[in-house]
């Protein structure tokens, strides 16, 4: 299927502002550069340095109660090019966590070339766990990456789903000049 420019942007106008829930820029992590060295793999790190510039991952849950998933891309999506998605999951605060598994499982035209799963012993209540994905657009249009994530908190468990929508182009978007 051929998708042309006026009907991926009128499906990124439906499809961003749910996507994104809350705008970018979100107090807590204001003094944070956007140029500061990222850790690969896995880092728990503190609830105030989420990344202002991650938008929050859809869920089919109206509670973020106890955990969020916030993300970021490297680039546009483009067909054929490899993107990494970077990850934060967020604890919240006043909840003990024992255990975290999250699994990876992208939708059609999207290829994951990670590991599927995530498992994370104690993580601390308000801590940040990031992770990154790299994934390959396989077509144009609205792509997702959807995860699974199951929390196991003082003798109980709680499952949640998330969305990441992508919107892959076949060709880079042209270099801006000043």
């Amino acid at each position: 299927m051929v998708w042309d420019r006026r009907t991926l942007v009128a499906i990124a106008m439906v499809v961003m502002p749910v996507a994104c829930g809350h705008g970018a820029h979100q107090a807590g992590g204001a003094g944070q550069s956007q140029q500061q060295k990222r850790d690969a793999g896995v880092a728990a790190k503190s609830g105030a340095l989420v990344d202002p510039d991650m938008v929050a991952a859809v869920s089919t849950a109206h509670s973020t109660t106890p955990i969020s998933m916030r993300f970021a891309l490297s680039a546009r999506p483009v067909i054929g090019t490899p993107l990494t998605v970077r990850l934060a999951l967020v604890t919240a605060t006043g909840v003990s966590i024992s255990h975290i598994r999250a699994s990876f499982q992208p939708g059609d035209g999207l290829q994951l070339q990670n590991e599927r799963d995530l498992d994370i012993s104690d993580p601390g209540a308000g801590a940040v766990i990031e992770h990154e994905l790299s994934v390959v657009p396989q077509q144009a249009g609205v792509l997702s990456l959807n995860a699974t994530v199951v929390v196991d908190t003082d003798g109980s468990s709680l499952a949640r789903s998330y969305s990441i929508p992508l919107i892959a182009g076949d060709n880079p978007a042209p270099a801006r000049t000043p």
